[in-house]
């Protein structure tokens, strides 16, 4: 960029971020450090208009600049073609400030916190990677937002300001951020491709279009889902009043995994947003997206306040329960949901637990058998096999066994893997260097007991570029049938009968989510049968994609759902009012306890649940009329 749009750049950058007694303004950060990437990234056309609107706000008094800026955010008002302009201009210049401002800021406040100001020059030498520096950093001394320790405090005070916002308002904000993911979407697909080495198609439908279907359900339907809500009363109370209040709860603290970041970034957050909590994100270390969940936020008029983002490993973690939150909502391996549900127990603060799964895949004789080979396919091997919902299990049914496996080993081969940049990939890489030890552990304990691998033989259990894997051989007694595995391995075995299948899918300390395939009756009664929380019939991984049910799991697959109307309400306080008239009138169960009143409350109950109601409505006057005077001699 040239000097002139550098200035225009700053202008607009002071305007939107012109910083406080805690933050820097816009032009006090690095812009360098993102700057001649992010330019690099951009599309020639893109790029060149960018520049020139910057080279022409350098030109321009900050005072026109603002105007600009403000017309721009109201493209709603204006024609087509000229809204168009309109918005891109306002998603495009927030889009960059925002990101850059990010960007440069967590990395000075990173230093700072760490100490390096006073161990080292201020000019770091160019080949030292904030990476090495976070990575030598003590674990305590992991980095939290801005240097700031007590998030949850800062947190609880923002949460205030957000219970003032009505619930259209939040969902004003919902719709600014559907508008921002839209137009940086190839940003954010590469962002999230380059820290995950995922198939850039798979970035797009698990993370983007993902998202964007949870967004549109929160526009359509939080506000019905969290308004007050009428209960019935019992005629025994008439004349009184029964309400649910769906209130915030306060702060939110949100740890997420590694496999979808930022998937499982923007539908916790927004989920605690829309119902009136302010939250605390931590990533995890391995695919953070630093800058980026701020960002996008941020854009879309979400104070920083509102969502904070914390980055570090499992220490940071537990100082931020220690820190008390309201709730914690909890995405990742059983063995640290253990850990925080623990620690969570010493303050009794309620806990979602989103953990494994070792989900089953029953194919009955009836299925369709070449969508039935694809669902299995992709079912286990979307993201590598990096979701807690992938099929991990294959049962088919005697009968079609064979034929069903030759179709099977045929399409696998088809599976192209790579980190693409064009959508030509089905399968990326591993994310995580542990996860690719544990598949290798698995898959070679089940060799060593009999098991053959049908497909994969190609791999040399340390590259993170596992092929699609088939097994064939393997019993439950084998680690593979009984531990998530969470990688691109598919165990394939038989069935003969609908009582066996459902057998073998219920054997499993896990109960995440299954599916059936075959006719639709047979599916359903099986459905019925599965100890799980979700079930897909003749489709797979498809529960979860419908945001309008909840989702979550029962044995060691978790505790609690989110999604859904019931989702939306495990954010809030279920607050139950009973409201009566501003009457003088004593109640009948009110004291004294008198032998009389004994005697009419006695009438009044055999009355009531006998459904005598012209006995009831005696008894009930009576009652009424002496526990007016009634007095204990």
């Amino acid at each position: 960029m040239t000097p002139l749009a550098i200035r225009g750049l700053k202008k607009a950058g002071d305007i939107l971020i012109p910083g406080d007694d805690k933050f820097p303004r816009f032009s006090q950060t690095d812009l360098y450090v993102a700057l001649p990437r992010m330019m690099d990234d951009m599309y020639k056309d893109d790029r060149e208009g960018f520049i020139l609107l910057t080279s022409a706000f350098g030109l321009m008094p900050s005072f026109m600049i603002r105007l600009i800026l403000w017309v721009s955010s109201l493209d709603h008002l204006f024609p087509k073609f000229i809204a168009s302009i309109l918005r891109q201009i306002y998603i495009g210049v927030r889009g960059v400030i925002f990101t850059l401002y990010y960007s440069g800021i967590d990395q000075q406040g990173i230093l700072d916190h760490l100490g390096f100001h006073s161990q080292i020059n201020t000019k770091l030498p160019q080949d030292i990677e904030m990476q090495e520096l976070l990575a030598s950093a003590h674990p305590l001394k992991r980095p939290v937002m801005l240097g700031e320790s007590q998030v949850i405090e800062k947190a609880r005070v923002a949460q205030k300001e957000i219970a003032q916002l009505d619930v259209s308002t939040r969902l004003k904000a919902i719709k600014r951020l559907k508008r921002v993911i839209l137009a940086r979407q190839e940003e954010i697909v590469e962002w999230i491709q380059k820290e995950t080495q995922k198939a850039r198609t798979d970035v797009l439908t698990s993370e983007i279009f993902g998202i964007m279907e949870h967004l549109e359900f929160l526009e359509k339907h939080v506000e019905a889902a969290i308004k007050d809500e009428t209960a019935p009363t019992p005629v025994a109370m008439m004349g009184k009043k029964s309400k649910i209040y769906y209130e915030p709860m306060g702060v939110i603290l949100i740890i997420s995994p590694w496999n979808y970041p930022f998937y499982q970034a923007i539908v916790p957050i927004t989920c605690a947003f829309v119902t009136g909590n302010a939250c605390v994100y931590k990533p995890s270390e391995l695919t953070p997206l630093q800058g980026l969940v701020e960002s996008v936020l941020t854009e879309a008029g979400i104070a920083p306040s509102w969502a904070q983002v914390v980055y570090g490993d499992g220490k940071v973690a537990q100082e931020l329960i220690a820190q008390k939150p309201n709730k914690i909502f909890f995405t990742g391996s059983v063995g640290t949901g253990k850990k925080i549900m623990a620690q969570a127990s010493e303050y009794l603060i309620p806990v979602e637990l989103e953990l494994g799964g070792k989900d089953p895949m029953i194919v009955f004789k009836e299925a369709h058998m070449n969508r039935a080979v694809a669902g299995a396919i992709w079912g286990a091997f979307t993201n590598s096999g990096q979701s807690c919902t992938s099929v991990e299990r294959l049962y088919v049914e005697s009968s079609i066994y064979e034929e069903f496996k030759k179709e099977l080993l045929a399409k696998v081969q088809t599976v192209k893997i790579g980190v693409d940049t064009d959508g030509d990939a089905d399968m990326g890489k591993m994310i995580s260097p542990k996860q690719v030890k544990i598949v290798a552990d698995l898959v070679k304990d089940a060799l060593s007991q009999g098991a053959v691998m049908l497909t994969g033989q190609e791999w040399d259990f340390h590259s993170d570029t596992i092929p699609p894997i088939v097994l064939e051989g393997t019993t439950h007694g084998m680690r593979i049938n009984q531990e998530e595995i969470f990688g691109p391995v598919l165990p394939l075995m038989r069935f003969n009968s609908e009582d066996e299948a459902i057998e073998l899918a219920n054997d499993s300390a896990f109960g995440l989510s299954a599916s059936v395939w075959g006719k639709g009756d047979q599916c359903e009664r099986v459905a019925r049968k599965l100890i799980t929380g979700n079930v897909s019939i003749n489709n797979v991984m498809i529960s979860e994609g419908n945001h309008a049910l909840p989702f979550g799991g029962v044995k060691d697959s978790g505790i609690g759902r989110y999604k859904g109307v019931m989702g939306l309400r495990s954010f809030c306080n279920v607050k139950s009012v009973l409201i009566d008239g501003n009457s003088k009138k004593i109640e009948a169960n009110w004291y004294p306890y008198t032998p009389k009143k004994y005697r009419l409350f006695t009438d009044l109950t055999q009355a009531l649940f006998k459904k005598k109601w012209i006995g009831f409505a005696l008894s009930g006057l009576k009652l009424e009329s002496y526990s007016q005077k009634a007095k204990r001699p």
